[in-house]
């Protein structure tokens, strides 16, 4: 008997293939321009030691070169697609064809910077799933990326007795189906889950982050230009010929006695107002869209103000959330949101920006499909403890001897005992050290849902990680010698999202072996007796 023959999917006439948007003529110098700004001034510096004409004229032709390297782009690439796949043709002296699945598709991002903004184009990415596998076409029309947006992921899913009823009805009617404006069977709302509150612009000066960035660009503000910035007129200090206010400095403390809350009450403000612009100017405009795609729901993700950004992921492809608390946000009842996700450039992306603990328990409540964040955790015993109060102690005599050694070379060399400040060191140390401690116990514990694997774990940060047990593909128990003298064992469960693993540190070994086999029994009851 023989087997009927299947028609093959007809071919797309060449001239539906599609290119980028005219403004990339513009927007792709610039940015080969901007990379090619430190080669043509090095150049022009080098050849200007000789003479300066020929300085200028090397940078002039770096400059030509890299315009004319960034037109290539426009000119060469083209795409279209088709009822089952996205393909892209690009390169000038070598072609390459792109060809992506429609139903392998798992992200589209969408990206506007300024220059983009400006010109009215954007930026696509197209995520497949596979390690440097991404698609991107720059620039596309805000209304061409939209629609491509729609036809990868909103799109019903094709199929080959699809596309032999295209060719049955003509080649048009199978280029209409692949360059319609719209999608074939798209939802045309969507559900927000979340969006910006202003509110929440109180966390952004709490994150110690900023902090360390507005020290440290005040530090290398003050040493570039300490010598024209006007400290009599702006705060009373006179600053000359190592006096101060026409006073010599006698000592390295007396300067720092000045110097240090300077520089505290510069940082803290740089800090605060930094932090509070950029949180704004980052997180502009959010919402979290749920959407109906070509396989089920997306989550939709889009804010910015001077740069915008807009990324649709496959919410099949959510495998867990993580929820983050810091020691300064924890204390204003806040915490931040991220997925654990699978086939994307980024799978742990931020979903939220820092927000009440609340409302990061409802969205990640919305997303994971139960209250995984509000799972009871299982403790793991006072073994735990007591290796964390070592330690703490082990820290103490180590930062303690770190700051006694100076001490007694200042004191042997030099003229000055300042016996106080190991003493100082000391007292710290050891309070943060224990306090941490406590900390890292009281945190320390994991549970198992339904569906979820839920871990707690850090000290003056907090994180609660819920992990899928469908998205667990394997166990990792580690013991070294000091585990095994008192029982413990380091758990990883091994995944394809987010980081790729979830640890869950110091478990008792039998519930080690208790918790993996309860998780995925299917994979652990071959090794179990």
């Amino acid at each position: 008997m023989s087997t009927p023959e299947i028609p093959e999917i007809p071919e797309i006439p060449d001239a539906e293939w599609q290119r980028l948007a005219g403004w990339t003529a513009i927007v792709s110098p610039l940015s080969t321009l901007r990379q090619a700004v430190i080669p043509a001034a090095v150049g022009a510096f080098g050849a200007g030691q000789a003479n300066v004409l020929i300085g200028l004229l090397v940078a002039v032709g770096i400059a030509v070169v890299a315009a004319l390297a960034g037109l290539v782009p426009w000119l060469t690439t083209t795409y279209r697609v088709t009822p089952m796949h996205l393909e892209v043709r690009k390169g000038l002296l070598n072609r390459t064809t792109l060809t992506a699945r429609l139903d392998r598709v798992r992200s589209v991002d969408l990206s506007s910077t300024l220059i983009h903004r400006a010109l009215g184009v954007t930026k696509v990415n197209v995520g497949t799933g596979v390690d440097d596998g991404q698609i991107t076409l720059d620039s596309l029309t805000k209304d061409a990326a939209a629609r491509l947006r729609r036809e990868l992921l909103h799109a019903a899913p094709a199929s080959p007795t699809d596309a032999v009823s295209a060719e049955a009805s003509g080649s048009d009617a199978s280029a209409k189906i692949a360059t319609s404006p719209g999608p074939l069977r798209a939802d045309p709302g969507g559900e927000v889950i979340a969006k910006l509150d202003w509110s929440w612009i109180k966390y952004a000066p709490l994150n110690l982050k900023n902090l360390a960035i507005a020290l440290g660009g005040l530090a290398a503000f003050f040493g570039a230009f300490s010598d024209i910035i006007p400290w009599e007129r702006t705060i009373g200090i006179r600053v000359d010929d190592g006096e101060i206010n026409g006073a010599p400095i006698d000592s390295f403390l007396q300067m720092l006695i000045i110097a240090i809350p300077i520089a505290l009450v510069a940082a803290v403000v740089v800090w605060a107002v930094g932090s509070c612009v950029g949180y704004a100017v980052r997180w502009w405009d959010l919402q979290v869209v749920r959407e109906q795609g070509r396989e089920g729901t997306t989550l939709r993700r889009s804010f910015g103000l001077t740069s915008t950004r807009a990324t649709t992921v496959e919410e099949a492809k959510v495998r867990g959330a993580s929820s983050t608390v810091g020691p300064l946000i924890g204390l204003a009842g806040g915490a931040d949101l991220n997925l654990l996700t699978t086939g994307l450039d980024d799978n742990f992306p931020a979903v939220l920006p820092t927000a009440p603990e609340s409302v990061v328990s409802a969205v990640g409540t919305d997303i994971l499909g139960e209250d995984a964040f509000s799972a009871e955790l299982t403790g793991h015993g006072p073994r735990p403890r007591r290796r964390y109060r070592f330690r703490a102690a082990v820290a103490t005599v180590i930062w303690t001897l770190v700051a006694l050694v100076p001490t007694v070379l200042i004191g042997t060399f030099g003229d000055t005992w300042l016996w106080w400040v190991p003493v100082v060191v000391m007292v710290v140390a050891l309070v943060l050290c224990v306090f941490g401690a406590e900390l890292r116990h009281r945190h320390l514990g994991h549970a198992l849902t339904d569906r979820y694997l839920v871990v707690r774990s850090g000290s003056y940060t907090a994180v609660r990680t819920a992990l899928q047990t469908d998205g667990i593909i394997g166990w990792r128990v580690r013991q070294t010698f000091f585990d095994r003298r008192i029982g413990l064992a380091q758990v990883t469960a091994m995944t394809a999202a987010g980081q790729e693993h979830v640890d869950i540190p110091d478990v008792p070994l039998e519930t080690a072996v208790a918790l993996a086999t309860a998780a995925t029994p299917r994979t652990v009851s071959g090794f179990v007796e």
